[in-house]
């Protein structure tokens, strides 16, 4: 039997078992906040013990826990390879507009159901089953592998995969990382845009709503704020040629729209706005004296964070009153990897064979952790199953998606520590 054959046989081979344990996942609570992982943690670490896998736990945070799982190829050095996934998900929000409960896992149609069964129990999962099946079929390959299950994902990182690659770099950066992240199965994501959020706080005198002309009013203010920056959006970008060069293909295009929804291409590349809260105002008929707003920017690959922020700057000044700040200061720039890069060739050969038509290279909407490796110098990718529904009510996943990424990753992944 060929070694494609003994992968592709363990990963058919145990379907039943791969679904009990998403099932299982599903229905364990690990919303963030409050982002108590614990049990989740004690779940995939009771799975490693029954495999055999060494692993160990890092937990800045008691109630945050990662585990770090590793093992060398029979054949020598060679290549490290990382897997990363995390365990939080997003809060539940509203259970009672859920037809179902949030934590049920059922399964119904193909399709299992619960909060953060798409984003991203699926992927973790199927990470978990291919990190596994490598290990038992570790004599055959080279260099190392890795994998890293992670807390604190869902808001910002700091204390999971952030935390390992400042205090755990030997062990978990790694030569090339693998993500499941949702991307859907049109596209693998080499890169990301950046996310840069701001709160603005105007202040005037106010008053009564009968004399606007003694005081003034910080929503009219905050009206007028909010069509300077919506304005930002369009900054043309000064994109990296191969960037470029990828993102301008047609079939790439098409790709992304199919993935993420019309429109989807365009705004891969340029600035998008988001003004995500506004608070303002006291009573209709009063001149409110302040307004607050928080903006989500997402910058993409050639526009910088100083740059928004001096064009953010220019604009704040002509806005009496105005005063703005970072809420996530010091955070990554837009980031990509090669997407010519190696494993970006594997990961599109592999899935090509297993669908109608070729996957194609994009850059992520979203944030995920890969972003840590990449502002690392370290080439980081992201495949997984369908991102529609994530965050939610009535989140589902389907099973079938979730095979296919199990089986593409661990494939990929084969073919890179063998030199395929």
């Amino acid at each position: 039997m060929t070694a494609d054959a003994k992968l592709l046989a363990l990963l058919d081979a145990e379907r039943d078992r791969q679904v009990d344990f998403l099932q299982r996942f599903a229905r364990i609570d690990t919303a963030n906040p409050p982002g108590d992982t614990r049990q989740a943690a004690d779940f995939f670490r009771a799975f490693l013990d029954k495999e055999g896998i060494a692993h160990r736990t890092e937990a800045p945070k008691a109630d945050n826990p990662n585990i770090i799982a590793s093992f060398d190829g029979g054949k020598g050095p060679g290549r490290h390879l990382v897997l990363n996934g995390h365990l939080d998900v997003f809060p539940v929000g509203d259970r009672n507009a859920w037809q179902r409960d949030p934590w049920s896992g059922d399964i119904l149609d193909g399709r299992l159901h619960g909060r953060g069964t798409v984003d991203m129990k699926c992927g973790t999962t199927a990470l978990l089953f291919a990190f596994a099946y490598l290990h038992r079929l570790r004599a055959e390959l080279s260099g190392r592998v890795t994998l890293t299950v992670v807390s604190d994902e869902e808001t910002g990182g700091k204390w999971g995969t952030a935390w390992l690659l400042e205090n755990c770099a030997k062990e978990v950066t790694g030569d090339c990382v693998l993500n499941s992240e949702p991307s859907g199965l049109a596209t693998v994501r080499f890169g990301e845009k950046c996310m840069l959020w701001l709160r603005f706080t105007i202040a005037v005198k106010g008053g009564h709503s009968a004399y606007p002309h003694t005081g003034g009013s910080a929503n009219k203010v905050a009206a007028a704020l909010i069509q300077d920056l919506l304005a930002i959006e369009k900054m043309t970008p000064d994109e990296p040629a191969t960037v470029r060069a990828t993102l301008d293909r047609p079939e790439v295009r098409a790709a992304a729209e199919l993935s993420l929804g019309a429109g989807a291409a365009d705004v891969m590349r340029r600035v998008s706005v988001n003004i995500g809260t506004i608070q303002g105002g006291v009573k209709i008929n009063m001149l409110p004296p302040d307004c607050v707003l928080e903006v989500d920017f997402r910058l993409p690959a050639g526009i910088s964070r100083a740059a928004v922020l001096a064009r953010v700057a220019e604009i704040a000044k002509r806005h009496p009153g105005t005063r703005f700040e970072e809420l996530l200061p010091g955070g990554p720039e837009a980031n990509v990897s090669d997407p010519t890069h190696e494993m970006m060739g594997h990961l599109l050969r592999r899935a090509d064979a297993l669908l109608p038509a070729p996957p194609q290279p994009i850059v992520s909407l979203g944030g995920t952790d890969t972003r840590f490796w990449r502002m690392k110098g370290v080439p980081a990718f992201v495949y997984g199953c369908s991102p529609a529904g994530m965050g939610g009510v009535d989140e589902s996943v389907s099973l079938a998606e979730f095979h296919h990424v199990m089986k593409v990753h661990a494939l990929a992944a084969w073919d890179y520590l063998t030199g395929r």
